[in-house]
């Protein structure tokens, strides 16, 4: 066989489109991204960084809209911002947390168990982590402390949630899995214990102490899988379940309860008599017009907004709003509408519904991704992960106009 310098030249450039092929398909493999398992947002709320499903930890300007992978090794719960500050914490697989800045700069690195979930104080002088079993631990290495230690009961696998950690002025929040029918008693009590709690005496919703790491109260009432938040402020502790059952306290008074309205039935008032009429248990005095499909369903009626189950709650004005997200939606003509529900801290009423659309559909379908939805209060910014992709979805709050704006989809 003879070869040309023509053959030659057609094998040249057909290798080197091999070559060229092969490479451009090894990148857009290693930067697609699974779902999104956690994410936060930093305080002025120009970046993101989130953990996937395939353990990348990934780091998302918002300003410049894109996104640097960071490490295909990262624990899937453990992207965590510190508040008012450039850095993050994020756990490998080989179990060392880092507390890293934006410019890469790793500030400390230490051992740790494998965390679901973990929280850091903005002088970094509290560290308070969970583990599977919904164990809480303060400190790291030597320092380690437990705050909440059990055996099994309750944790991740058995709820198919992560116990969510929150941190708001002198206090920290937990949150996780109610009294089966949301009972409303506080039993068992806050008890006086020296070293620790029992993790399935406080499976709820709790407010601790920063400074002691004591438990000032159990707020109970809720039911199943909760999810509790407290604002930036330190004041209000919000929490919803999947019983669909909405409270807050204000941290002066955590004995007083406050129930958030149904968004059809109003709230419910309490004790009084049997014997009354259905709607005559229900105080509907302010409650708003909720979203409405706009064709019959396949019962031929035509289907409002329900009360949802809650996911997650995200501050989103400051100290003074916040938004109930969950699976508040219905049908329409085949299509699922998502919402979230406008609240102001204190007022049991929903303000608005905000339309959180389905292009890509938030990640309000699986409690095991609590942590992927995140917001920053004072930037008026909220961040989802997407149900079935590897991106986030950006929103915009604007207080003035009560709308939520979606101002970036990242892939």
């Amino acid at each position: 066989m003879v070869v040309t310098n023509k053959s030659k030249l057609v094998a040249l450039i057909a290798g080197t489109a091999l070559i060229f092929g092969v490479a451009a398909y090894g990148f857009l493999f290693s930067t697609r991204l699974e779902p999104v398992t956690s994410l936060s947002v930093s305080t002025d709320g120009r970046y993101v960084v989130s953990a996937h499903e395939d353990a990348k930890l990934v780091l998302w300007d918002l300003e410049q809209r894109k996104r640097e992978v960071l490490s295909e090794s990262a624990n899937l719960y453990s992207a965590y911002f510190i508040e008012e500050s450039d850095a993050f914490l994020w756990q490998d697989l080989d179990n060392v947390v880092r507390v890293q800045r934006v410019d890469g700069e790793v500030i400390e690195a230490f051992e740790h168990f494998p965390t679901y979930g973990h929280v850091m104080s903005r002088d970094r002088e509290h560290y308070l982590s969970a583990n599977q079993t919904w164990n809480i631990y303060h400190g790291h290495g030597e320092a380690l402390r437990p705050v909440l230690r059990d055996s099994r009961s309750p944790s991740f696998t058995g709820t198919g949630q992560v116990l969510n950690l929150s941190l708001g002025g002198r206090y920290f929040v937990s949150g996780g899995s109610g009294s089966p029918g949301g009972e409303l008693e506080d039993s068992p009590p806050v008890r006086e214990e020296e070293e620790f709690r029992f993790s399935s005496s406080y499976g709820g919703v709790t407010l601790w102490s920063l400074d002691t790491l004591a438990p000032v109260a159990k707020l109970p009432g809720n039911s199943s899988k909760t999810y509790a938040t407290i604002s930036p402020d330190g004041q209000w502790v919000v929490s919803g379940d999947e019983n669909t059952i909405g409270l807050f306290w204000h941290t002066d008074s955590p004995r007083d309860r406050h129930r958030m309205a149904s968004y059809n039935h109003g709230i419910l008032l309490e004790d009084l008599p049997e014997g009354l009429e259905e709607n005559e248990y229900w105080d509907k005095s302010q409650l708003i017009p909720v979203p409405e499909s706009s064709q019959p369903d396949k019962w031929g009626s035509i289907r409002s907004l329900a009360t949802p189950t809650t996911v997650a709650i995200a501050f989103i004005n400051g100290s003074e709003e916040f938004l109930r997200i969950g699976y508040a939606h219905y049908e329409s003509g085949g299509m699922s509408r998502t919402y979230a529900a406008l609240f102001e801290a204190g007022n049991p009423w929903p303000q608005a519904y905000l339309d959180l659309g389905t292009d890509p559909f938030p990640s309000v379908n699986d409690y095991s991704r609590n942590l992927s939805i995140d917001s920053a209060p004072e930037a008026n910014l909220l961040v989802t992960g997407h149900a079935f992709e590897g991106g986030i979805s950006v929103y915009r709050y604007d207080p003035e106009a009560r709308t939520l704006t979606k101002e970036w989809v990242g892939r």
